[in-house]
């Protein structure tokens, strides 16, 4: 936890509370920044009033966290975090802290490395992010194998355009199709390009770890598809890489209407090609060395042809000064709740009347607004501050919230807590928003509300689904764009060009939302 604040966070303090703003929701923001409640208290000198009642959304959180056996200790935490009066949460846990309140750990705080004098204080799965981590996958584990199924990593368009460059491009390396290899030149395709990035991120290791990705076509004609192939492309090694070949991962491109499966004869394990399908799996045993029962044998094709990709990751970086192996950011072990992460919709139209209505009759009220963490910037031609805002009444705020709530537990099949409604921010020209992922302790599902706009072109929103396709999102005045917004990386890398472009915020966190602890993160 911080105790001190750099000049940068100092002024954030200083240039938010002349605008304003509410201190309570500053403070809030503080804490889950990872400050400690006595340093923030300090240095806003301020502290916020205990709230000694708890919300039916609140009383839910309580008990299904209580009921989850989840580590009261770190609960209590928590709920001293939200503002939340000693006594009153120990009256609706009808708990007391077994600990000194200073050794109290929020379990909302991650990148905790844990000791042999701490040990593991946090409640919920302990995550380790020195260790191939796939995030919403199907993980089959057993003592000679660790594997990970994805399905519909890739859809079908994307599988159909994937299966005609494959074709192209062996026609283009070989006299016949039909049983042959390449290595597919990602500088050439941007297809290619794009599916070898999204299964860096797939996996979360650094690209300089990685081979060149591998495209594979045969059929029932080919003399090759026998057991044992996969095997042999596996123990290859070119010598212009480094370390050992840790992990496989196989994208199938089709579904094959017989035979073409991936066999592990030691753990009695066959899986069917099927369209999209990526498969991921490490080549290692625990001491480092290349582990030969690890490898996959690829069937013999009965009937169809099956088009693959393969990717390989080496346990040694290519580059001079390498960057860590794996690179994880803390947010992506947030579950996925929907199937892309993210919907538009249209802002119910007494709601939006009433923001218009507040919007305009506060245009006089408009102050510079400061961002924590710099994600706000501005294009090299623009001499205005990236953004302003308008401040919120408490009773707007609890109106949004109110209206949202059914409609964003509907899309994401959760019962959400509210978190928090920012106020009305006013982007200008050349404002650009850095891509990001949101706070981990409490915006796990957000909404962006379009209030208003006067743009020369559209300003969209680029946001990555959870298979890490790249997305741009246009949104009019009174349109909602629902998302993951804790989990998915979002964003408005163009400079805006227009004179202003306002939208609101309004976020919620599902009401069983405890999230994993992180250790060993870099």
């Amino acid at each position: 936890m911080k105790a001190i604040f750099t000049p940068e966070w100092k002024n954030w303090i200083k240039t938010n509370i002349a605008n304003g703003q509410d201190k309570d929701h500053l403070f809030n923001i503080l804490i889950d920044e990872d400050f400690s409640y006595d340093a923030i208290k300090q240095e806003m000198q301020f502290e916020p009033t205990p709230k000694h009642d708890f919300t039916e959304e609140w009383k839910t959180w309580i008990k299904t966290n209580v009921s989850g056996g989840h580590d009261k200790n770190g609960l209590f935490k928590i709920l001293l975090n939200h503002g939340f009066a000693y006594d009153a949460i120990r009256e609706q846990m009808q708990y007391e802290p077994t600990i000194p309140l200073d050794e109290l750990i929020d379990p909302l705080k991650t990148n905790i490395e844990l000791n042999e004098q701490s040990g593991p204080v946090q409640s919920g799965e302990v995550v380790d992010f020195s260790k191939l981590l796939i995030p919403n996958s199907e993980k089959f584990e057993s003592e000679s194998l660790e594997l990970f199924l994805i399905k519909d990593f890739l859809n079908a368009e994307e599988c159909k355009q994937l299966v005609s460059a494959l074709k192209e491009q062996l026609s283009a390396d070989h006299t016949s199709v039909v049983g042959a290899n390449c290595d597919l030149p990602c500088d050439e395709y941007p297809l290619f390009n794009d599916i070898d990035e999204r299964l860096c991120k797939l996996i979360g290791i650094d690209p300089s770890y990685s081979e060149s990705m591998q495209g594979h076509y045969c059929d029932a004609t080919d003399p090759q598809t026998s057991a044992g192939l996969l095997n042999q492309q596996e123990i290859a090694s070119p010598s212009n890489l480094k370390g050992h070949r840790a992990y496989t991962v196989t994208v199938y491109l089709n579904d094959v209407e017989s035979g073409g499966e991936i066999q592990f004869i030691d753990v009695n394990l066959s899986i069917k090609p099927k369209a999209g399908l990526a498969i991921v799996w490490s080549n290692l045993n625990p001491d480092g060395l290349p582990a030969a029962h690890n490898l996959g044998q690829s069937m013999p094709v009965i009937k169809g042809y099956k088009a693959v990709l393969t990717k390989w990751f080496r346990t040694q970086s290519s580059v001079t000064e390498p960057p860590p192996m794996f690179n994880r950011d803390p947010n992506e072990v947030i579950p996925a709740y929907t199937r892309s992460g993210f919907c538009k919709s249209q802002l119910p139209d007494a709601l939006f009347a009433r923001i218009q209505a507040f919007f305009s009759s506060n245009s006089d009220k408009v102050q510079e607004e400061n961002v924590a963490g710099g994600y706000i910037v501005t294009d090299n031609k623009s001499k205005a501050t990236g953004s302003s805002l308008i401040d919120l009444s408490a009773e707007l705020r609890q109106e949004i919230h109110d209206n949202l709530k059914a409609s964003m537990e509907q899309w994401s099949g959760k019962e959400l807590l509210p978190t928090y409604v920012y106020g009305i921010r006013i982007y200008h020209r050349g404002a650009i928003l850095k891509c990001h992922r949101d706070r981990l302790a409490t915006h796990i599902i957000g909404g962006i509300i379009n209030v208003s706009q006067d743009v020369d072109e559209d300003w969209p929103l680029v946001i990555y689904d959870h298979q890490h396709r790249r997305h741009s999102i246009t949104l009019k005045p009174g349109e909602i764009v629902f998302y993951e917004s804790g989990s998915l990386i979002h964003g408005r890398p163009s400079p805006l060009n227009g004179s202003a472009f306002a939208n609101l915020f309004c976020h919620f966190m599902p009401v069983d939302y405890v999230p994993k602890t992180v250790i060993n993160a870099s």
